[in-house]
Parts: structure tokens; C-alpha cells; sequence
């Protein structure tokens, strides 16, 4: 049995690559996966995740949402995404009572937890596409890539602000603590587990990436389809990260993925625009390359045409 190792950048994909590994589809394609994230001992920081793809240190790697742009208009063109689990926005803002909506919080503390542009980006694209002006958004960005969000849930508990945004399942955490959610208008993304590797890699493991892309659009299936097996493995592996040990946590967070993550791992071009005009505000100077040029789909084609994907689900 080879193993395989998986980066994952944040906290908030373990949710579907716990799955994918435990749920071990990829043993009859004579693989296991050694999941890592960032913050271990793999990838002590964000820095060191396209160093050990482009250095051949791990096999295949899950996010790098915007350092592909950025590498290309260096002149690196090897990093290459492979497939994309979900293509809408997870992430729920919470918020107090008297928060009714998206115009209530005008000039109103709001906690983020993160800084990255699919994050925090979004949220504040969100807002002004809800009629907020620039000046009347207050986010508080606190940087936490521990996946424990209670903290974010208590700070608007007591008064310090109105709302935040948080990932599931601590948007449940936050409904039974007295807040509620604040819809918000659907936006495509590039979010979480997007499936990368470098083009040196794949020229060199073309079998490898067949199985491991049949693996990871079996974890799709296996999460949407097995209900209970799935919230054993998020328990299992989650509760000690997130402090939640309630059950109805990974059943609400079951529930709420499997509606998100996409039977065919295609992305929406939507949601590759958003990534790239998230990017390209940042630094004009990558206006010359393409929404397109760091994807490859064909492999993924490849396996769909083939009817390997309508099998699975027609079971």
C-alpha cells in the first residue's frame, strides 16, 4: 500500500479530506492518505505550501486559492488544479437579535476569521453588493486557522460585537446560544478542498492522479450518501478541534456539506472569475494571465466521460 500525502491548508477543509481519508475509498487503488494541514509539522506556516508542491515533498495539495496567480506572473507554471469540491460559499455570519439585515450592521463590529481574500474578500464583496458602502463596513479580521470558533460566537455574546462569521457547524453553536443567521446572497467561489498538484508530478504519476481523482469523487459520494458513517468520522476527528462534543454538531455539519460539495468536482466559472478579480484587485501586475490558464480539467473529463461518476450514483 503507497502512501499519499494531502496537504490541506485550513482547518476548514478537514471536514470533507477526514472523510475522504477515513473513509478509505482509495485502498482498492492500492493507496492510503496521510492527511497534514497547515500549522503541523509538514507546513509549520502558509508559506511553505507551494515550497514542498514545487519541491516534490507532497503529493497532491488542497486550496492555494490565489498563490497559483501570483506564481505564473513570477514565471512558475507548474502549480495545476486538478478538480474543486464546492463552488458556493460555506461560511455563515451569525449575529445578535436585533441584527435583522445585512443594513443593520452598517458601521457595526463584525469578527472574521480570517484574512484570506475567499474569506474576508468575500465577505466585504457581499456586503457592498448588499448596498453597504466601503466606509460603513467594520470587520474585525482575528486570524485563526485552529478551527475553534466558539471564541468568535462569545465575543458577540458579550457586547463586543453584532455579528460574525464563522464556519459550520459553529453557526449552530451560535443559533443555541441566542443568535441567528443573516442570509446572505449565494456567491460562487473557490473555496476549501480544491485539488492541486504540480504538472511535473502529474506527467510523472498519470495513474496515480486517475486513482486519486476516482478517490476523491468517491469521498463526494460517500459523504452525501453515508449520513451516519460520515458524522462518526467528523466526531471522531473534529470534536476535540472544534470543543464541540454534542452529536447533533456533525449531524448538522453532515447535512450542510453534503448539500455544498458537487457530485461532478468541476468548477463554476463564476467562481474561478471571483478568485482571479480577488487576485487581480490585489496586484494589477497579474492582469496578463488568465482565469483559466492554472486549471486542468481533462483528467477529470477523462473519468467523467467515461461514466465512472453516473455509475456511482445510479447504485
Amino acid at each position: 500500500m503507497r502512501t499519499l500525502d494531502l496537504l490541506a491548508s485550513d482547518s476548514s477543509h478537514l471536514p470533507f479530506l477526514y472523510v475522504f481519508k477515513e473513509s478509505k475509498v482509495m485502498e482498492k487503488y492500492g493507496y492510503e492518505i496521510d492527511l497534514h494541514i497547515v500549522g503541523g509539522r509538514k507546513a509549520p506556516t502558509m508559506a511553505h505550501r507551494a515550497k514542498l508542491a514545487l519541491a516534490g515533498e507532497i503529493d497532491f495539495l488542497s486550496g492555494l486559492h490565489h498563490e497559483t496567480y501570483r506564481e505564473r506572473a513570477k514565471g512558475e507554471k507548474r502549480l495545476t488544479y486538478l478538480a474543486q469540491a464546492q463552488n458556493n460559499w460555506d461560511d455563515r455570519l451569525v449575529a445578535l437579535a436585533e441584527i435583522r439585515k445585512v443594513e443593520d450592521l452598517k458601521g457595526r463590529k463584525i469578527v472574521c476569521h480570517s484574512k484570506a481574500p475567499c474569506v474576508s474578500g468575500n465577505l466585504r464583496a457581499v456586503l457592498r453588493d448588499c448596498g453597504l458602502k466601503p466606509e460603513e463596513i467594520n470587520i474585525d479580521v482575528i486570524d485563526d486557522t485552529s478551527g475553534k470558533f466558539l471564541e468568535f460566537v462569545d465575543e458577540i455574546t458579550a457586547g463586543k460585537a453584532v455579528a460574525a462569521l464563522v464556519d459550520m457547524p459553529f453557526d449552530l453553536y451560535g443559533i443555541k446560544n441566542g443568535l441567528h443567521i443573516i442570509e446572505l446572497p449565494d456567491r460562487p467561489v473557490i473555496h476549501n478542498t480544491t485539488l492541486l498538484a504540480t504538472s511535473d508530478y502529474i506527467k510523472a504519476n498519470e495513474e496515480t492522479v486517475d486513482a486519486f481523482i476516482k478517490g476523491f469523487i468517491e469521498a463526494l459520494h460517500f459523504f452525501k450518501t453515508k449520513p451516519a458513517e460520515v458524522i462518526a468520522i467528523l466526531k471522531k476527528n473534529l470534536a476535540q478541534r472544534y470543543g464541540l462534543e454534542d452529536d447533533e454538531y456533525y449531524v448538522h455539519l453532515q447535512r450542510e456539506w453534503s448539500k455544498l460539495l458537487n457530485q461532478k468536482p468541476y468548477p463554476l466559472p463564476a467562481a474561478i472569475q471571483n478568485v482571479y478579480d480577488l487576485d487581480v484587485g490585489k496586484d494589477p501586475q497579474m492582469r496578463h494571465i488568465g482565469p483559466m490558464e492554472p486549471w486542468d480539467l481533462h483528467y477529470l473529463r477523462k473519468i467523467d466521460d467515461s461514466g465512472f461518476i453516473d455509475r456511482l450514483y445510479a447504485q
